[in-house]
């Protein structure tokens, strides 16, 4: 049924067992699996207050998440067709790689947490919304 599933990745320690039930739902349904972490920008909120060399930080925080995902999978023998990491606002990212890759299941660890602060914090509620392809939230 799905061809191109897409996993979101916060390179948490949670991240392993998201990876293995998405691996799990790309084998069942033949699927090619993708896997995509979202460094998210803060630079922009920071302006005059703090004197950072943007391209130095973007580059020093890019080779960090690739370090992250290198070792999420060292000990995994998945099979994963692509691999993304980008900067930017987590739901822009995520719906310009569901729309380029022509995604038609993206999962998504879901942390318990408050009501409150759901409604307030949740970075999954209001992309949903906007979820052009099914979605499957996992329960970490």
């Amino acid at each position: 049924m799905y061809q191109q599933i897409l996993v979101a990745v916060d390179l948490s320690k949670e991240s392993s067992l998201i990876l293995k039930k998405a691996s799990a739902l790309a084998n069942l349904h033949h699927a090619k699996l993708h896997v995509l972490h979202v460094d998210q920008s803060f630079l922009g909120t920071y302006d005059g207050l703090v004197n950072i060399n943007e391209a130095d930080f973007e580059a020093r925080l890019e080779e960090e998440s690739i370090n992250a995902m290198r070792a999420l999978f060292a000990d995994n023998k998945m099979l994963v067709d692509k691999y993304f990491i980008s900067s930017g606002n987590i739901d822009d990212e995520i719906l310009h790689t569901l729309k380029q890759q022509a995604i038609d299941l993206v999962v998504f660890g879901h942390h318990k947490s408050s009501a409150l602060r759901q409604f307030f914090l949740s970075i999954s509620e209001p992309i949903i919304r906007e979820m052009p392809c099914d979605v499957v939230l996992l329960k970490i």
